[in-house]
């Protein structure tokens, strides 16, 4: 007897602890089951952000070449690229809203690594944009949660992603012609100009050996023909300049420019840009970069020289980090 009530009060107490054991097993795969939705879905807003930002930043640099004003980032433009591009994708199985405030134009701070919100007051100062995309009570809903509702827990999450895109003006990097161009020469019109080398009061520009002061013309030949390659050069940096005419250079030059036309090729070459009020004698400092079109070069007669024009929305692969607005940009990308 007292044998089968032990049977009996044992076999109770096993049923009450599965049923606790049944209880909170189902409690954790809910959790687990929203806890994988909620990744899910913030994964598929942080894939948006991402293309929106991106998206957005491509489209500050101005569709076409759109002189004089074409070289001003567009922000509008940028919105509404993000926008298309934000509501193509999906969240939780259906498609994105982007808020014009979710758009925010700014700048990138390289050395801190931080993103400083201008607005667009000043589109020239606009070098990056951060876009946040959100499932929440501002705009797409939040995320409804299955089985935490059921067992009395949250009914639903807000999420929210961002990402910033970066484009901006050059800051530095590899590969600049040999030729310095003065800085009232741009913001561009793509109105050709000339630079004449054999010095005269109508200078535009002049010859540099990057930061080497015995470089000779022999050096500079190379330069142009791709022979040596210049050092990187950076916003701030000195470069030596130095007028004249320099003939095997000026033939170089034209050597190169009728073997791309011959070509139906464009000769563009990437040019630091100094102060307009360069001596060009001795050292000066490099304010930016730009990208300079050359069209026609004379090398005989009393007034030799280059003629080309700034080229306007052209995207080269260089540092980030200048702050003149010179028509050339950085290749756009993501930052954060």
């Amino acid at each position: 007897m007292k044998l089968a009530n032990f049977v009996r009060d044992k076999g109770g107490g096993i049923a009450v602890i599965t049923a606790l054991f049944l209880t909170v097993a189902a409690g954790a795969m809910a959790i687990a089951i929203d806890l994988g939705h909620i990744f899910l879905v913030r994964c598929e807003l942080q894939r948006a952000a991402d293309a929106g930002a991106l998206a957005a930043a491509r489209g500050l640099i101005p569709p076409g070449p759109i002189p004089p004003a074409g070289i001003t980032p567009d922000c509008a433009n940028a919105l509404a690229v993000s926008q298309r591009i934000v509501a193509a994708n999906t969240a939780d199985g259906g498609n994105l809203t982007l808020p014009d405030a979710d758009v925010i134009f700014g700048a990138w701070d390289i050395g801190s690594k931080t993103f400083v919100s201008l607005g667009c007051g000043n589109p020239n100062q606009v070098t990056a944009v951060k876009v946040i995309t959100r499932k929440d009570n501002a705009a797409n809903g939040p995320v409804p949660l299955s089985f935490s509702r059921i067992l009395g827990g949250m009914t639903d999450k807000e999420l929210t992603a961002e990402a910033i895109g970066l484009t901006g003006y050059p800051g530095g990097g590899p590969g600049t012609f040999p030729l310095a161009v003065d800085a009232d020469k741009v913001p561009p019109n793509n109105t050709p100009f000339r630079i004449h080398l054999n010095p005269t009061p109508s200078d535009e520009g002049c010859w540099h050996s990057y930061k080497d002061s015995s470089s000779g013309a022999s050096d500079l030949r190379d330069y142009v023909n791709g022979t040596k390659t210049g050092p990187d050069l950076q916003v701030g940096d000195q470069i030596n300049v130095k007028e004249g005419v320099a003939d095997s250079v000026m033939k170089e030059v034209a050597d190169q420019l009728a073997t791309r036309t011959s070509q139906g090729q464009t000769y563009d070459v990437l040019v630091p840009i100094i102060p307009g009020d360069s001596s060009h004698a001795g050292w000066a400092p490099i304010e930016g970069f730009a990208t300079l079109r050359i069209t026609e070069v004379v090398t005989q007669g009393s007034d030799k020289y280059l003629e080309g024009y700034i080229v306007p929305n052209y995207t080269a692969g260089l540092t980030p980090g200048g702050s003149m607005n010179t028509g050339t940009w950085v290749t756009p990308k993501m930052v954060l």
